[in-house]
């Protein structure tokens, strides 16, 4: 395999479209494994991940086209996820097209989430254990 693994960063942005939740969903996810996470803990990064980039999309962007900032950083023992959007904020909607439960799903597989509400746009940072990035992680060979 590898060895543990040093700081590590990505950066992207993408058109809020949602033919990007997809491709967004499967970057992270690869990160995710080479943070060293088994099956169950990668499927989490995609459920929050996927969650996170559709709220962007359907409620950053409601009443028109933006773009998706996606950022991701793996050290400390932690891969932290940045979906960022320069759309509208949050802010309460009557005509949501949603249930509103993606924020607790995120928070329910995360580790850590954290909402920074701009002007505009919104910030969600997400922090899951990466394994293979602590300081103590055994070298793979």
């Amino acid at each position: 395999m590898g060895k543990a693994l040093e700081m590590s960063e990505f950066a992207a942005t993408y058109e809020a479209t949602p033919e990007c939740i997809s491709v967004v969903r499967n970057q992270m996810a690869a990160l995710a494994r080479e943070c060293g996470m088994g099956a169950t803990a990668v499927a989490d990064v995609k459920l929050a991940v996927s969650e996170a980039a559709t709220n962007a999309l359907v409620h950053g962007y409601r009443n028109g086209r933006g773009m998706i900032r996606i950022e991701a950083q793996i050290g400390d023992g932690e891969l932290l996820i940045v979906v960022c959007d320069n759309g509208l904020g949050m802010s309460p909607r009557t005509d949501s097209p949603g249930l509103g439960l993606g924020l607790p799903v995120i928070a329910a597989v995360a580790d850590r989430v954290e909402v920074v509400d701009g002007a505009p746009g919104t910030q969600l940072r997400m922090t899951f254990d990466c394994p293979r990035s602590s300081p103590d992680a055994p070298v793979l060979h």
